[in-house]
């Protein structure tokens, strides 16, 4: 028992201890292996982000997943024409995962945008649309794209990444 006690003793002195998690990243993933995540400063502490995730991406109508299916279907092997707009959506992400090599992407809805924190995006329906390559979270947050994968995604939606609050609450993920 004591060897074991000992080794403990040893690991601890190895390994510093901190007391932030953010200033000791997680070991490199597929994304990060062989390029250097994309320097992303975590957005700032505003009264909107309190209690929220924050997501970094590019927010899109909806009519632009059925758009971009369409016109690269052509890319799809066995290639359904009826296939459902759900679908569509689904396979859009696939597209963009494959031309970036970017495993991280998601769907996200989100209300505001971190720049411009006085607009809600959609006062219609609360939330917008994003393709979110990370977010606030730790683990997503040190498994972000390096700068071809992002590059990639700026020239399929022609402008920059940006952060996002998302639409739900912290309660929203607790259950």
């Amino acid at each position: 028992m004591s060897q074991m006690q000992s080794l403990g003793q040893a690991m601890q002195t190895l390994t510093p201890l901190s007391s932030s998690p953010r200033v000791q990243p997680p070991p490199q993933t597929a994304n990060t292996a062989k390029s250097e995540m994309i320097p992303l400063p975590l957005p700032p502490r505003i009264p909107i982000t309190k209690g929220r995730r924050c997501f970094y991406g590019f927010d899109v109508p909806r009519e632009w997943f059925i758009n971009y299916f369409d016109q690269n279907h052509h890319l799809i092997k066995d290639y359904d024409p009826d296939l459902d707009d759900m679908t569509k959506w689904y396979m859009t992400m696939i597209l963009l995962e494959d031309s970036a090599r970017c495993r991280t992407l998601s769907l996200e809805s989100v209300t505001y945008k971190i720049s411009d924190p006085t607009t809600l995006l959609d006062p219609e329906k609360g939330y917008v649309y994003l393709v979110s390559m990370c977010s606030t979270m730790r683990s997503s947050y040190y498994r972000r794209p390096n700068q071809r994968q992002v590059d990639i995604l700026k020239d399929v939606f022609g402008r920059e990444p940006e952060w996002y609050v998302d639409f739900h609450d912290a309660s929203f993920y607790e259950d």
